[in-house]
């Protein structure tokens, strides 16, 4: 009895021993055609050499259904050698899965070898669909597996159930959300040959302004909807008018805590993000900005900006600049009363206005306080003191003295006192001739006085100031992805502004998509069905921007020309 239980010790040992040298010996096979041989052929015969000593492992079988997978689409040439492959490649896979069913990477090849051989086979029982979705079950944390499962899924979109679409839009919607740029591309460049459906597009994709923007900027690029490409950017800076909430209101909890700097980082981010705002809504026909809030917001994130500025010890003209910038913007008499009792608290201006040229540029900041708040009478004080005084201005205070003879003049005009405005605005004239804010101004007493002789002569002064009626470009080629810009000098009348682009053949079917701002904000946005376009603006006095911007291809700009239609 004790012999034989001996025995069977011995015996078992013997056939562990036997596995684990079968085990070991299928392992080595593994390992050196996974590792070191390229070649598919070869590496067939020798995995099929592993599985002879040990047909268990679903790693062996899993490499096999890979190197038949690549040996039949490298015979694609020949369709039945090809097909027999991959039905290798199949078999190969599928035991390996009966061994470790939870490998999403063999249930991802088994997917691409069945949608191979249904190319080759229409009538062959490949249920891809299915094991694509195992994979990307099973994937979990692996986002590239996600991905290539929902690109793939996305490509076969029409042959789809309805709870595949759904199951696609899901993982491609959580893989997205990473916003790897390459990934979004290559979604876009998927959906837009094989779905072109927009509500698909817009299930797909995240929230986020950045994204909307790169879609909107593929669709102007591939030629689609111009209203769906406007919509997008309606949405996207809808989604920055939040964002810029939020970054004020996160400046407002740390000035509130005194965290200075870091506040005005926040007033400062908010400011910029407002600034990226072209108001496509204006084109879209929706308007989901509140314009009186989006205004408000851009007054008090300058006002704020000021505040940190100043409450960090920070000098009057230091922030002035920021300063005039709200005030250009806050027209309440109430609200630049309190602003003014703010800087006299700080010290920052006197309790009253005073005539003292020794700091012209503090003395018309001022001023301007005071116009805003209908003072006229205490600026017109002051402008007839200085109208008594023998004033000699340095150079390089003309500017700021130009400023306060404006402020004074304007006041006269205010309160009916149109001769005295008058002989303020001709002093302003004797430092700059041809200053166009004083032209205008001395323009629109003449008007009062109906002296028609005088509007005619002051009329050609303020022609020769502002932009050629008509300009001829030279280079007139603006490329794809750039731009075309130009600062017009208008005397802030309503114009008309005729754009004239050379007549050119279609780019490959390709009608030009072009995009025109003024001064910051879209006016016009569509595919160029004329040569010619033209836009009825509002300008404003001085200095104003035009950018022309061409989409999708580049485009040639002959000519600009504009003419006036109104005040």
């Amino acid at each position: 009895m004790m012999n034989f239980k001996r025995l069977l010790s011995l015996t078992a040992i013997a056939v562990i021993g036997i596995i684990n040298i079968l085990i070991y010996c299928n392992s080595h096979f593994y390992y050196r055609a996974k590792e070191k041989i390229e070649d598919s052929e070869k590496k067939i015969k020798t995995l099929e050499r592993a599985n002879l000593f040990y047909p268990s492992n679903d790693l062996v079988f899993y490499e096999l259904g890979k190197a038949y997978f690549d040996v039949g689409i490298r015979n694609l040439y020949d369709k039945d050698r090809s097909h027999a492959f991959l039905q290798k490649s199949i078999q190969n896979f599928t035991r390996s899965l009966r061994i470790n069913p939870a490998s999403y990477f063999c249930h991802f090849d088994l997917a691409q070898s069945l949608l191979y051989i249904s190319y080759l086979s229409p009538d062959f029982d490949a249920n891809y669909y299915d094991e694509y979705k195992k994979a990307a079950l099973l994937a979990g944390h692996d986002s590239q597996i996600y991905y290539e499962v929902g690109r793939i899924l996305l490509s076969h979109w029409p042959a789809l159930s309805e709870e595949d679409k759904d199951f696609t839009l899901e993982i491609l919607r959580e893989i997205l959300k990473r916003k790897e740029r390459e990934k979004l591309q290559a979604v876009m460049q998927i959906w837009e040959m094989n779905v072109k459906d927009y509500e698909v597009m817009e299930r797909i994709l995240p929230e986020d302004a950045g994204i909307y923007r790169m879609y909107a900027k593929f669709i102007g690029e591939k030629n689609l909807s111009c209203e769906e490409r406007q919509r997008i950017l309606v949405e996207a800076e809808l989604l920055e008018f939040e964002r810029a909430k939020d970054e004020y209101h996160s400046g407002e909890r740390e000035f509130r805590y005194y965290r200075l700097k870091e506040a005005f980082n926040h007033f400062t981010a908010s400011l910029r993000i407002l600034e990226r705002i072209n108001f496509y809504q204006n084109l879209a026909g929706r308007n989901p900005i509140n314009v009186e809030e989006f205004n408000n917001l851009k007054k008090s994130a300058c006002l704020n900006l000021v505040k940190c500025r100043l409450e960090e010890g920070r000098e009057l003209k230091e922030v002035e600049g920021t300063l005039r910038r709200y005030l250009a913007l806050e027209n309440a008499v109430a609200v630049v009363g309190e602003l003014e009792s703010y800087l006299r608290r700080q010290d920052l201006i006197e309790e009253k206005l005073g005539a003292s040229l020794s700091d012209l540029g503090h003395l018309s900041f001022q001023m301007l306080l005071y116009f805003k708040q209908n003072r006229y009478r205490d600026i017109m004080r002051v402008g007839r003191l200085l109208n008594q005084s023998f004033v000699v201005v340095p150079e390089e205070k003309k500017d700021a003295y130009v400023r306060v003879l404006h402020l004074v003049g304007d006041s006269f005009q205010k309160v009916d006192y149109i001769y005295d405005a008058g002989e303020i605005y001709q002093k302003a004239l004797e430092i700059y001739p041809d200053n166009l804010g004083t032209l205008l101004r001395i323009r629109q007493n003449y008007e009062r006085l109906n002296e028609e002789e005088k509007i005619q002569q002051i009329d050609e002064k303020i022609e020769k100031l502002l932009a050629p009626r008509e300009v001829r470009l030279k280079n007139s080629a603006i490329n794809k992805g750039r731009s075309f810009a130009r600062t017009l000098t208008l005397d802030g009348k309503t114009i008309v502004l005729d754009f004239h682009f050379k007549k050119d053949k279609e780019e490959s079917g390709f009608v030009p998509l072009i995009s025109v701002f003024f001064n910051g904000y879209v006016v016009w946005e569509d595919y160029l069905k004329e040569n010619v376009i033209s836009i009825s603006l509002k300008s404003k006095i001085g200095k104003n921007t035009l950018v022309v911007a061409p989409v999708n291809r580049s485009v040639d700009l002959l000519k600009i020309s504009y003419r006036a239609t109104g005040s």
